[in-house]
């Protein structure tokens, strides 16, 4: 580093002495001055100023070696190249030796910069494309679930309306069928009762014709009392066994009567 500082400063003075403009001569010890404090791109500036106003080679090598210590890698080799360019005449032989090693090493070095920005860009699109592939897959078990949601809660209402819809053909069947079971007890009591008066009217009779009526009478209101009775207890138990689970419960209970019997229907919360 100190040869290089060395050079760059023995380049500098001479061109400072030799330039005949002296703007470009204080912007050249400027650079200088840069230079040795480390402040490479902004020495590299200076010298590209100077340079405009007053085109030197050896400026031009500094330039490319400022660019070089500032890591300005792709200016750097710019410069190189423009310096190796010029007209042999022009320039220095060790200069132009130095100018393509360090051309070289910047080459190595950009290929290696771009390979690893390669890999780099590569790695970055694979992490995006892995991103992008979870988000699809989380989006679709999302989807799924939505939709198996959809179908259970789907399935939930048609069962429910389903079962609705039983309970209430059910309970219709079972409110016909209990009408129809209190009919058959209603007529069964009243032919019990009208069995049991005609069962009196027996008992009381006095001549074998009116015996024989009430007898016949007593036998067929007993009979009818029976069916309808019968016909009662049946509707009943198949209205209960109809009524949905969870309403209100019906009771079947029987009072014998003389003549027949006498059966009660009844409904409890």
């Amino acid at each position: 580093m100190a040869r290089c500082l060395t050079l760059l400063s023995l380049m500098l003075a001479s061109f400072a002495l030799a330039a005949p403009n002296p703007k470009a001569t204080a912007l050249a010890k400027d650079a200088e001055r840069l230079y040795k404090d480390g402040q490479y791109k902004d020495a590299a500036k200076v010298l590209e100023q100077a340079l405009q106003l007053e085109p030197n080679p050896k400026l031009l090598y500094n330039m490319a070696r400022a660019w070089d210590q500032a890591g300005e890698l792709q200016s750097a080799l710019d410069a190189y190249r423009k310096y190796v360019g010029l007209p042999a005449e022009d320039t220095e032989p060790d200069l132009v030796k130095k100018a393509n090693l360090s051309m070289d090493r910047i080459r190595q070095l950009l290929a290696r910069q771009e390979a690893d920005s390669r890999v780099r860009d590569a790695e970055k699109d694979r992490l995006e494309k892995d991103a992008r592939d979870a988000r699809a897959r989380a989006d679709a078990e999302a989807e799924r679930a939505r939709k198996q949601k959809a179908d259970f809660e789907a399935r939930e209402r048609a069962q429910a309306e389903a079962a609705q819809s039983k309970a209430s053909g059910r309970m219709i069947a079972a409110f016909v069928v209990g009408g129809v079971g209190v009919v058959g007890l209603g007529l069964g009591l009243v032919f019990g009762l009208m069995s049991n008066g005609s069962r009196q009217a027996f008992r009381t009779a006095t001549l074998v014709e009116d015996k024989r009526a009430r007898q016949a009478d007593t036998i067929g209101q007993a009979i009818v009392a029976d069916v309808s009775l019968a016909v009662g207890v049946a509707c009943a138990v198949t209205a209960i066994i109809l009524f949905p689970k969870g309403e209100p419960e019906a009771q079947l209970t029987f009072t014998p009567l003389p003549g027949g019997a006498l059966g009660a229907f009844t409904w409890s919360f």
